[in-house]
């Protein structure tokens, strides 16, 4: 009798699965630096920054990891794996929020810092102070979407109806 393998895109599924753990933890581990930050500065207009200049600095590695998993999925739907298609959604809300958090809302909140500082005070006790908070808040909640989305494709990366190694 002859064996058919279960999937020619063996070695790309793995890739898949490779990079969306390795997305995953890099969130989770962002989040865990960030809070590291605010616990262990003083001053919470210097934890900001450092947390706010690592999540500036690791938007690339995550919306690199993102472009691929989305790229490479998209090609793996176009030749017939359509398990991938629940992947496409949540990769970009995943590029969507980093994007909207580092290039949109830390650039704005660090202008009204300086504005701030310029005048002689932190931020928080400025008249922009209100307008920080809401960025601050969306920022914060877009970071959590960029959890959720990053875990979310990892689990269905790792679903059972994806192809894997038969054990013999």
């Amino acid at each position: 009798m002859v064996e058919v393998p279960q999937t020619q895109y063996l070695l790309s599924c793995r890739l898949l699965r490779l990079i969306s753990y390795l997305l995953a933890g890099g969130e989770i581990a962002q989040l865990v630096s960030c809070l590291a930050a605010y616990l262990f500065v003083n001053d919470s207009q210097a934890a900001g920054m450092v947390a706010h200049l690592l999540i500036q600095d690791l938007s690339y590695y995550f919306m690199g990891c993102t472009f691929v998993i989305l790229s490479l999925s998209n090609a793996l739907v176009k030749r017939g794996l359509s398990s991938l298609k629940g992947i496409r959604t949540p990769s970009l809300i995943l590029i969507m929020a980093i994007a909207a958090t580092s290039f949109l809302l830390i650039p704005r909140m660090d202008y009204l810092r300086e504005t701030a500082l310029l005048d002689g005070m932190p931020v928080m006790i400025s008249h922009f102070a209100a307008y920080f908070l809401v960025l601050n808040s969306l920022a914060l909640l877009l970071l959590i979407a960029q959890i959720l989305s990053s875990a979310l494709i990892a689990w269905r990366l790792s679903a059972p109806e994806l192809p894997q190694v038969g054990s013999n």
